[in-house]
């Protein structure tokens, strides 16, 4: 009848007869209704064929012998799993040192590693890209029409209501006073770096005013020095503070410079 009568299983048996019943408290399998050994009937639950199958176990072979291989908590897959998507590092160790096949090792390292080149380069450079932000001067418009939308500002009412004129295209008189070079404050954070050319400017009158251009030139850069008076088309960008590339930091009213013109 398969199994001896009176024979005791383990609770995962691999040789369990689910043909027969079996005695929850002797662990024996029997065909009739009471345990041959302690004579209680067989519960309907482990009745022949209303048993749970048992659980499927691992086995190695030693000199021809198929014996049980017992894999610890720490090696098996939905570990080693969740150790790939915590760390792909840490999940490659736990596989190398593993029992498991050689082929099974091989291809679960090269999924770890291909996961972790997606996760650690090719996710972040395209999210980077998909966020990359949009220049802040209008790139569709022609030179002719883009000076032409421009409104005319005195310097000194820019300055004073730089608020009023937030993405507005404006065009001024200035006069460079300094220029330097930093990550472009429209990019910081974005995991993006751009490094630009502002200038602080006062107004072309002598004005004791300062405003900062950030260079979006759209016909080419053009290396104004200080001391140069310029004619400038542009987009308002509020106030802004920009750090140097000196850790110095520069706050002014800003302008997005998309074209300019040296008068003198």
């Amino acid at each position: 009848m398969g199994k001896m009568m009176g024979a005791f299983d383990s609770e995962n048996d691999m040789l369990d007869r689910p043909d027969l019943n079996k005695c929850p408290d002797c662990g024996c399998f029997f065909a009739q209704d009471n345990c041959p050994l302690c004579g209680k009937p067989c519960p309907e639950e482990m009745r022949a064929g209303n048993r749970t199958a048992p659980k499927k176990q691992k086995y190695k072979y030693d000199n021809g012998y198929r014996t049980v291989m017992f894999v610890d908590w720490y090696h098996r897959w939905w570990f080693i799993a969740l150790m790939a998507l915590i760390h792909p590092i840490i999940s490659i160790v736990l596989l190398i040192t593993s029992p498991h096949k050689k082929k099974h090792k091989i291809i679960a390292v090269i999924l770890a590693v291909l996961y972790g080149i997606l996760t650690n380069v090719a996710f972040p450079f395209l999210i980077a890209m998909l966020n990359k932000p949009k220049a802040p001067v209008d790139a569709s418009l022609s030179k002719a029409e883009y000076i032409a939308v421009c409104e005319t500002v005195d310097p000194e009412e820019f300055y004073r209501y730089y608020g009023n004129y937030s993405e507005d295209f404006v065009s001024m008189e200035l006069t460079v006073k300094d220029r330097f070079t930093a990550e472009d404050y429209y990019y910081v954070g974005t995991g993006l770096y751009r490094n630009t050319t502002y200038y602080i400017c006062t107004g072309a009158d002598g004005k004791e005013i300062e405003i900062m251009l950030c260079d979006y030139l759209l016909d080419g850069t053009q290396n104004f020095l200080p001391g140069d008076t310029i004619k400038i088309y542009g987009e308002g960008g509020g106030h802004q503070t920009v750090y140097d590339n000196n850790g110095i930091n520069h706050s002014a009213p800003l302008i997005y410079m998309a074209y300019a013109e040296r008068i003198r």
